[in-house]
């Protein structure tokens, strides 16, 4: 009897034992979590005490750290770091670092991911740095170390890289590009701001029809060339590029009576009395009843100052016209090259224009 009582106690001291040692090693590195929907998993209320090599969850987990996959039916929470995928249909969250890859049908959230790519369908959100953030319709971080890109928007404080947006891009200094499909805005930007309304402090390289760059050049000016297409413009831009923004009129044909201008130049010479500009310049000319005049192209435009913030300019430009009408036809003039193809009429021209510039 005293050694069946040995023997169980022995039992129970190795198996006592063995559940410890287990626990310890477990609450570090865990081999797979498998659940349903937390406290519903292998680890049961305890699974923020362990740290996963493979986690498979039908709806949701919660654990305290990723080393590899983790898979999620609705949503995953990580309440430490994250390395490897984790993916849900839903949400993802991490409150660590996170050093891999976060996919999700909605959001993304991470503490730090300057180490990560987050991917969603809705929105990314990284309270310190990132990566790489991919996102349909918005992404937000502190710093942006990488690529930012939103089907709608971006939100950052400091960029190294690229912003990309269907609609706008938000930060606060730029080293890189801002690259929107309507409003890019940031403080100092070194690097290029791509959109039709760029605003910053300093940009020295925005390319748009309205740059409301704080330390640039704005003006207002009319001018008119060869065939008396003639328009009232604002320009605007940075130390070097600057976008044009017009409407006009051509006062001879009806069918082609109105118009509207946008462009880009670069200053290519800025002392106090003389500039030299190159401009890639397009007007259209229509009647709002399907006739239309075209004229693209490039002019040189050298201007003196002949009083105070107010410059005369003119010179050559050289053009592709693109008209379906008589009346347009009559205005192409110097052609170098044309061709008639039905109503479609095509030329080459070389043409000239003027105008005065008064600085804002």
């Amino acid at each position: 009897m005293k050694k069946n009582a040995w023997n169980h106690k022995r039992i129970i001291l190795t198996a006592a034992l063995l559940t410890t040692v287990f626990s310890l090693f477990a609450q570090e590195n865990s081999p797979a979590h498998i659940g349903i929907i937390y406290p519903l998993s292998t680890h049961g209320g305890k699974a923020e005490e362990y740290t996963n090599h493979l986690s498979l969850h039908a709806i949701a987990g919660l654990s305290g750290g990723e080393r590899g996959l983790a898979l999620y039916g609705g949503a995953g929470i990580i309440k430490g770091d994250a390395a490897g995928l984790q993916a849900a249909g839903l949400w993802n969250q991490v409150s660590g670092t996170l050093h891999g890859v976060q996919l999700a049908g909605v959001i993304n959230l991470a503490q730090q991911a300057n180490n990560g790519v987050q991917l969603a369908g809705v929105v990314n959100r990284s309270m310190g740095s990132t990566r790489a953030q991919l996102a349909g319709v918005s992404n937000i971080a502190y710093d942006a170390n990488g690529l930012q890109a939103a089907g709608v928007g971006n939100l950052s404080g400091q960029v190294n890289g690229i912003q990309l947006a269907g609609v706008f891009n938000h930060a606060t200094d730029v080293h890189g590009a801002q690259l929107a499909g309507v409003v890019n805005k940031a403080k100092q930007v070194t690097g290029i701001q791509l959109g039709v309304v760029n605003i910053a402090d300093n940009s020295d390289y925005a390319i748009g029809l309205i740059n409301l760059v704080k330390n640039g050049e704005r003006s207002i000016g009319i001018e008119t060339d060869e065939d008396l297409s003639t328009f009232v413009n604002f320009r605007s831009g940075g130390r070097v590029l600057y976008g044009i923004l017009g409407i006009g009129f051509n006062p001879q044909y009806e069918q082609i009576r109105y118009g509207i201008q946008g462009g880009i130049g670069a200053k290519l010479l800025n002392t106090r009395n003389f500039r030299l500009a190159a401009e890639i310049n397009s007007i259209t000319l229509t009647d709002f009843d399907g006739h239309y005049f075209s004229k693209n192209g490039l002019r040189i435009l050298p201007a003196i100052r002949i009083a105070n913030n107010v410059y005369l300019y003119g010179g050559p430009s050289f053009n592709y016209v693109n008209t379906d009408n008589e009346d347009g036809k009559k205005l192409v003039k110097f052609e170098l090259w044309d061709r008639q193809r039905k109503n479609d009429y095509q030329a080459l021209n070389v043409g000239f224009m003027g105008g005065i510039q008064l600085m804002l």
